[in-house]
């Protein structure tokens, strides 16, 4: 019986011997071809198929699976699955070794929603199979291993298709199990194409549904991402490589969880620069490494916590020209390819808890910035080193960050900040030092109009600033800008100069608009105000052409409901300057106002508040200058108290001045100026005192700009005995009335007093004695040169105004009455005639009986025809006087001796100089001009 059973079993087992050699291994090798061209349309090519009946082994070896137009898609050197006999007493299906050997395949995408394996991939049931209890299959494989010599991966569904490869793949697990808790060993390689390389080991447990290693990925080479994204980008990364490893831990159990500590992540050796040179050229980014270490992450707990990020070398390259910045178009994206049908976004997990991201430590180092731009000069800046860090940095942001950062820009100016700011409301604190910023590098900022330069100059300043909302709250500097210059175009001549400007604790509170500043001092300051020939001032009225309307809408933005609190308490004047020159006049002026230093107190916006200013100076280098007072700059209404003089300004300087608005240049002279001013309620009070000392006229000026008065003439009355004049100008006026100019009023005023003086001298001098009446005219009674008490009183008071004007000669004019004299010679003919008949002189001047008999008896010898009875006795004695004539020699007669007469007077009794007073006669008679009886006085020089 045990025969027989042998024999039957050895029986059963050459005939599956035979069967699996002589059958299925044929078949297999026949059928599988067929199967796979009747089905696909595709060839299959192997050099054989195996099967091992003693084994339970089944190879292919050398197979090689064609595309449907006949181009290879995939081939193998061998593969092969190795059933155990452990599976007859083994729970499940245990299998020896699942192996697949030197695969090469290519992938392809033809074009959106085909590739060159859609034809293999069965088509998608339309009822979903009903989900199975039964769980995972028992399946242990003892040796796991796949190798593939090469898998390319195409796409030539886009306009310029791509291709990339991954060689060398290697995956090994041992004795991987859906049933054995215990994890077991498994090893990934690869490497991609231009270097790079994948090394992925650890266990995994299926049961378990954890899997625990280390992965690496080493040197991988961007570039073939750079060629995935090329058509979309107008960069190209020429080089660099991506690194990262990290232990892992996941389980898949109950929901996913995972961890990763010892992350490390490295960027090495970026070179991105644009694919057009000339239309980006500068342009380019660069970069040593960027390190991510100690990196840790925890699923369950969704927090990340990195311990360093550093940036080492990195370069940027790039300009701006108006509105194009080659930075922004060297990483813009083109349009993007369309991805077909819309996908939802996965909803979010409103479950767990929100992700927390800790960063420690992030660094900039050794890193630099080129660049180019048309706001600067020179245009292009080296920013090198730069250095940057930020400390705990939190998502979602919390607490504070210590930040700092410091650059050189063109081994000139250094930068530093340091402090640290809160993130999650941007509230924080930050000092900052800026040193030897030169300001000429911001011209090209400057109006074109303005036809200046900043020739030299450098800005230091360094202080504190609070945010918050990360905008500036309060700002606090000191600082200053020394060695400062600037030109106007054309001319090598400095526009304006100082050595330093100063500022110690400026304070500004944006919140609460208050501007503190402890002092500001300026040293060596030397402005210029040059009036050109066309009548402009060192461009100023272009400047205002150029920025006036612009900056009436800057005030009218900042005229908030809050008016900003200004509180300055000393600005300090030292050894300073102004240079005044005026080439508009026919003789160009020049002068200097320097050695000025003094200072300006509280100047406070606080109501009421007054500021004080004491500031002394010279006119070149020796007259005295002052400006001395206070004012309420901030008031509603402002005000001031203002005191400006000058002491002992030499007048020859001021030559082309009187050249050009009297006619005269000035052989000599000294020039005093007391002007004080005032307002109150807008309105300015002035009360300017001008004393010119020991003036002398030189030559005349042509000038269409003269003023015609006779100068000399003004000068000679205005000049005391001292060979001084003494002018005292008020003047008055609302500041709110567009007609009303100071300077204008000063000059009106000082013209009309010229001309006040030239037109009535005499009033002038009148005004020197305290005389009220006109001295110009001196009555003398009718008929007779004799001058009475009134008329010697009147040329005593005229006497003593010219003792105060030295220069001036009186010029004497005798004038007659000629109605008037006329009849008071007429009497005195008549009164001599009678009493040369012997008609008492008594009789005659009182008109007694005796004189009026012997009139009516000549009235009677006139024979007139009308009787003594029709006439009154005055119409008979003005009868009888018609009959003396009184020649017009003799009318001119008295006229002269009246002028002698006060001459007389003048010289002989008061002492005049007899050359200081000249007689001057008509030789006929003007009955226009002949209507008074005495002398008319006028004045020469």
């Amino acid at each position: 019986m045990l025969r027989k059973i042998v024999r039957v079993l050895a029986g059963i087992y050459i005939a599956y011997v035979l069967i699996a050699l002589l059958v299925v291994m044929p078949a297999a090798n026949f059928l599988a071809p067929k199967y796979v061209h009747d089905t696909y349309g595709r060839k299959l090519h192997t050099d054989i198929i195996l099967f091992n009946p003693f084994t339970f082994n089944a190879e292919v070896r050398g197979a090689r699976l064609s595309e449907t137009d006949g181009s290879a898609f995939a081939a193998l050197d061998r593969a092969s699955v190795n059933l155990s006999l452990a599976s007859l007493f083994k729970q499940g299906v245990v299998l020896d070794e699942v192996s697949l050997q030197g695969l090469r395949l290519h992938l392809r995408r033809i074009d959106a929603e085909t590739y060159n394996f859609s034809d293999l991939i069965p088509p998608a049931d339309e009822e979903p199979a009903p989900e199975s209890d039964a769980g995972i299959p028992a399946v242990t494989i003892d040796r796991l291993s796949f190798t593939a010599e090469r898998i390319d991966l195409s796409d030539e569904a886009r306009d310029e298709p791509f291709r990339t490869h991954y060689k060398g793949i290697d995956i090994n697990v041992t004795d991987l199990s859906t049933i054995v808790e215990e994890g077991k060993p498994y090893r990934i390689a690869a490497h991609a194409e231009s270097g790079g390389a994948l090394d992925w080991e650890g266990t995994v447990s299926i049961p378990a549904a954890r899997s625990e290693g280390t992965l690496r990925i080493s040197e991988l080479s961007l570039r073939p991402i750079w060629r995935f994204a090329r058509p979309w980008l107008r960069f190209e990364l020429r080089e660099g490589k991506l690194s990262l490893q990290g232990d892992y831990a996941v389980s898949w159990g109950e929901g996913l969880d995972y961890d990763v500590t010892n992350g490390q992540l490295r960027l090495a050796a970026l070179d991105i620069q644009p694919l057009d040179d000339q239309e980006l050229a500068d342009t380019g980014l660069s970069m040593t490494a960027l390190t991510v270490s100690a990196v840790t992450l925890a699923g369950s707990e969704a927090t990340v916590d990195v311990s360093e990020v550093r940036i080492d070398n990195l370069a940027v390259a790039g300009w701006s020209e108006g509105a194009q910045v080659s930075l922004a178009e060297l990483f813009a994206m083109d349009k993007l390819p369309e991805s077909g049908a819309e996908t939802e976004a996965a909803p979010r997990d409103e479950t767990g808890p929100e992700w927390q991201v800790n960063v420690a430590d992030i660094r900039l180092q050794n890193s630099n910035v080129r660049w180019r731009s048309e706001y600067t000069d020179p245009p292009e800046l080296l920013i090198s080193p730069v250095e940057a860090r930020a400390q705990a940095i939190s998502w979602p942001f919390s607490g504070d960050s210590p930040l700092s950062l410091s650059f050189t820009i063109n081994d000139t100016t250094q930068f530093t900040v340091d402090g640290a700011l809160a993130l999650e409301n941007g509230q924080g604190n930050l000092e900052y030092s800026l040193a030897a910023l030169p300001l000429a590098w911001f011209n090209p900022n400057l109006p074109s109009a303005l036809k200046a330069t900043i020739t030299d100059g450098k800005l230091d300043t360094r202080g504190t600033i609070s945010l918050n909302e990360f905008l500036p709250v309060t700002v606090a500097t000191d600082g200053s800008i020394t060695a400062f210059s600037g030109s106007m175009e054309d001319s090598e001549e400095a526009l304006t100069r100082w050595d330093t400007v100063r500022w110690s604790q400026l304070k500004v509170n944006l919140d609460e608009r208050l501007v503190h500043l402890d002092k500001l001092q300026i040293h060596d300051y030397e402005g210029r105000v040059h009036i050109a020939s066309d009548g402009s001032v060192n461009a100023s009225r272009v400047w205002q052409e150029e920025v006036g309307e612009r900056a009436g809408e800057i005030v009218h933005d900042l005229d908030l409901d809050r008016p900003w609190q200004v509180d300055v308490p000393e600005i300090f004047i030292s050894d300073s300057a102004i240079d005044f020159k005026d080439e508009s006049l026919p003789i160009p002026f020049r002068t200097i106002i320097g050695d000025v230093n003094g200072s300006i107190i509280n100047v406070s916006s606080a109501p009421g508040a007054a500021t004080d200013v004491d500031i002394k100076g010279s006119v070149d280098g020796y007259a005295p200058v002052a400006l001395l007072g206070s004012a309420v700059p901030f008031a509603d209404t402002p005000e001031l108290d203002l005191e400006l003089t000058f002491k002992g300004v030499d007048m020859v300087l001021l030559s082309p001045y009187s050249g050009t608005y009297a006619g005269h240049s000035i052989e000599r002279g000294l020039l005093s100026l007391d002007l004080g001013y005032s307002l109150e309620n807008n309105r300015l009070k002035g009360n300017n005192q001008i004393v010119i000392d020991q003036l002398k006229l030189g030559d005349k000026v042509d000038s269409d700009k003269a003023l015609d008065l006779p100068l000399e003439l003004a000068l000679a009355l205005l000049t005391d005995m001292n060979g001084v004049i003494d002018l005292k100008i008020p003047v008055e006026g609302d500041v709110n009335d567009p007609q009303f100019a100071i300077g204008s009023v000063v000059a009106g005023a000082i013209v009309n007093l010229i001309t006040k003086a030239v037109t009535a001298p005499f009033a002038l001098l009148g005004s020197l004695v305290g005389a009220e009446e006109d001295l110009q005219r001196v009555a003398i009674p009718t008929g007779t040169a004799q001058l009475n008490e009134q008329s010697q009183e009147k040329l005593g008071l005229l006497y003593e105004a010219l003792n105060q004007r030295p220069a001036l000669t009186l010029v004497i004019g005798g004038q007659v009455q000629l109605d008037a004299d006329r009849h008071a010679l007429q009497k005195a003919a008549l009164a001599q005639e009678l009493i040369a008949a012997g008609v008492q002189a008594g009789e005659v001047s009182s008109r007694g009986p005796d004189y009026m008999a012997v009139i009516d008896k000549r009235y009677a010898d006139l024979g007139t025809g009308k009787g003594l009875d029709e006439t009154s006795f005055k119409q008979r004695n003005d009868a009888v006087l018609a009959t003396f004539a009184v020649s017009d020699e003799q009318l001119l007669g008295l006229a002269r001796d009246r002028a002698v007469a006060t001459k007389e007077y003048l010289v002989n009794e008061l002492g005049m100089p007899a050359d200081k007073a000249v007689i001057e006669q008509a030789a006929e008679l003007d009955g226009d001009a002949q209507a008074f009886s005495g002398v008319v006085l006028d004045v020469d020089y």
